[in-house]
């Protein structure tokens, strides 16, 4: 349902938050009640040609026609955007931030008198409509501006709300997890062709059963052990395949890529 009487503003329209445009864009809210900015005018351009939204001059000129700022830029330009924001001649009566590691306090620290602030994680699979952005609120936002929040997200997937003491892990589960769910087709993709599969049958093969095996588990809700069990048969190929797994250290290989990932959030919300 298209929300009346809103506007958005984003800043910065490469990657996530052009995707996070486009799809807001008649889902949730028209064209004309979204403003855009970013250094590359270019994407500007781009983004105002395909969805007709409009695009502002500076930050200064986006905060006067917006209502909720949609911060969608990298940690380490954090420090320099937030600024912009606080000191504008029209403050935001509220902000999202997707920045990784950099926590609401952080971004609440930038104002004299804090407007309430939102801090999401979202995944590049909203480029399909199959994001899971994850969502926590600062010590001034409220229920309010998490359902709108909310809402902003659902459009390009499913959102969950944490507590901020989890975001870390989150980024290095969802946030990155993609990156790792792709190593891992691309590594089945491989094994196969070793055995003797065409490349472009086996890619096939390894996205589809991925897809296959993540449409069920998100459907079903069940534990993933479940499919697991159900699959692997006493002595059959599957039992053969974990076990050769399990030799590899495929858990404990994952679970170390989660932790440094989460480690590496932690500097990100630090850094100058």
């Amino acid at each position: 349902m298209v929300v009346d009487n809103l506007n958005l503003g984003v800043i910065g329209v490469g990657k996530m938050g052009g995707i996070i445009a486009r799809s807001v864009v008649d889902r949730l809210l028209p064209a004309q009640q979204i403003w855009i900015t970013d250094l590359d005018k270019k994407l500007v351009t781009q983004l105002c040609n395909e969805k007709d939204v409009n695009a502002a001059l500076d930050i200064d000129a986006l905060i006067k026609k917006t209502d909720v700022i949609l911060c969608a830029v990298p940690p380490v330009a954090v420090p320099k955007i937030l600024p912009q924001v606080a000191n504008s001649l029209s403050s935001p009566k509220w902000i999202i931030s997707i920045a990784a590691g950099v926590t609401t306090q952080t971004l609440e620290s930038y104002f004299e008198n804090s407007p309430p602030v939102v801090r999401v994680m979202p995944n590049i699979a909203a480029s399909v409509e199959a994001a899971i952005s994850v969502l926590t609120a600062g010590s001034v936002a409220d229920e309010n501006h998490l359902a709108l929040a909310q809402k902003i997200f659902n459009t390009c997937g499913t959102t969950l709300v944490m507590e901020e003491r989890h975001l870390n892990a989150v980024t290095a589960v969802s946030g990155s997890g993609p990156a790792y769910v792709a190593l891992f087709i691309e590594a089945l993709a491989d094994a196969g062709v070793h055995v003797g599969l065409p490349r472009e049958d086996a890619q096939i093969l390894a996205t589809h059963t991925v897809l296959g095996a993540s449409t069920m588990l998100a459907q079903s809700q069940e534990h993933p052990a479940v499919l697991k069990n159900r699959v692997t048969t006493p002595g059959g190929t599957t039992a053969a395949g974990l076990h050769a797994l399990e030799q590899g250290g495929f858990r404990a290989t994952l679970a170390e890529a989660i932790l440094a990932a989460t480690e590496r959030a932690k500097q990100l919300g630090t850094e100058k």
